[in-house]
């Protein structure tokens, strides 16, 4: 299976990236809010994490191969389990990433159907069918990408995404809500270079507090 390309950016249209592969050219269509990350980057060479299906209607004869790109293995995972909602395949799912996957996962765990109506190919039907299957699966996502945001001084929060949700969990299994321990982790992560491990992280999280 593709799970990721390496090439020269060499062009960005609406919905692919061009990489050039050595002798091949390569489109990867690419969610809008890659699309903005890539811009810069014309002529650099990129990293995209991939995923390969087969775009056709169930009465075609003709099936058409396509790459999806992702900037991160995290962005690539959201896809697939967005893809899984009924109503939601490949393309329209492609369509609603304008946002960065923190910013979906967290309309999606706040439950917040108004907002999620309003991205492109996402109704208000559709909205509630995405709430009410993956509200439960998707707060490691806003966790996960907060872990990846510059801490103070500029540097990164080095955290590993199994220790955010280790930590996620435990809060969640001592009487916390989802909210305050999401907002628990993200006001440690701002501060701090990172932890190694569930453990260090929460021992931060109730030193804060105190």
């Amino acid at each position: 299976m593709l799970t990721k390309v390496r090439g020269r950016l060499i062009s960005l249209g609406e919905e692919a990236a061009t990489l050039a592969l050595d002798s091949v050219e390569l489109e990867v269509l690419v969610p809008e809010y890659a699309r903005r990350a890539l811009q810069p980057r014309l002529g650099e060479t990129v990293a995209l994490d991939t995923v390969f299906y087969l775009e056709g209607g169930a009465v075609s004869t003709r099936l058409q191969p396509r790459l999806v790109g992702f900037l991160s293995p995290v962005d690539r995972e959201f896809f697939e389990i967005f893809c899984s909602v009924d109503g939601v395949g490949p393309r329209k799912a492609l369509r609603a990433m304008v946002r960065p996957v923190r910013d979906l996962a967290r309309m999606i765990q706040d439950q917040d159907v108004g907002q999620l109506s309003t991205i492109p190919g996402i109704g208000e039907a559709t909205a509630e069918r995405i709430v009410a299957k993956l509200r439960r699966k998707v707060a490691k996502f806003a966790l996960i990408i907060a872990a990846e945001a510059p801490a103070a001084g500029g540097e990164t929060a080095a955290v590993e995404s199994g220790v955010v949700a280790d930590a996620y969990s435990a809060l969640l299994s001592v009487g916390h809500t989802e909210l305050q321990a999401r907002e628990a982790i993200e006001k440690v992560l701002a501060g701090s270079k990172g932890f190694k491990s569930a453990t260090d992280l929460i021992e931060a999280i109730y030193k804060r507090s105190r």
